[in-house]
């Protein structure tokens, strides 16, 4: 069998029996001649299963928010390995990928939460620290990889914070900002 009807039949398995019913659209590509030349995939790889995952419903911003969904989607990985067996592929044959739909309209959205809440994480720090939180230089969000659905938030400062301030930052992030599915990094 050619390797694009066995992704479509990963695909068919996946869709109809797992993901549909949990609202997650998925789709299979078998990995190319040139993809494994370039060194982009390790030979073993052959099929990419391209998981979409809705930023509002996966991280806990938005009324949107769903914690089935969550965990689903943080065990997503282990359902197509656990399934693809029955249909003869190995679980190593095949790459798992994120696609993180609205990618750029839900980091504006947070970027926005975080620039406009950011005097009460100056506030939470200063009440823990008893200290002024050094001017911030930028706020960014990046998704984590196509490995996984999280996103990495990096704030940049003026100036370093020792380490026992470093922790009464990231208290105060934590605690008055909707980032709880976020890396965090201060840079």
């Amino acid at each position: 069998m050619k390797r694009s009807q066995v992704a479509t039949q990963i695909e068919k398995l996946l869709s109809k029996l797992l993901f549909e019913k949990k609202g997650v659209k998925i789709s299979v590509e078998p990995v190319s001649g040139t993809q494994h030349k370039s060194g982009e995939y390790p030979t073993w790889r052959k099929y990419i299963v391209n998981i979409h995952v809705d930023p509002y419903r996966y991280n806990n911003v938005t009324s949107d928010f769903n914690e089935d969904y969550y965990n689903f989607m943080s065990n997503a990985e282990d359902v197509i390995s656990n399934n693809i067996k029955y249909i003869g592929i190995d679980d190593f044959e095949v790459l798992s990928k994120f696609v993180i739909d609205d990618k750029q309209e839900f980091i504006k959205m947070m970027e926005k939460i975080i620039y406009d809440k950011w005097e009460d994480v100056e506030t939470e720090y200063q009440i823990e620290t008893g200290k002024t939180l050094p001017e911030v230089d930028e706020i960014t969000i990046y998704p984590r990889s196509d490995s996984y659905p999280e996103f990495s938030l990096y704030i940049g400062l003026q100036k370093q914070l020792r380490e026992k301030d470093y922790t009464a930052l990231w208290n105060a992030l934590h605690k008055k900002l909707p980032i709880s599915e976020m890396f965090v990094h201060l840079v």
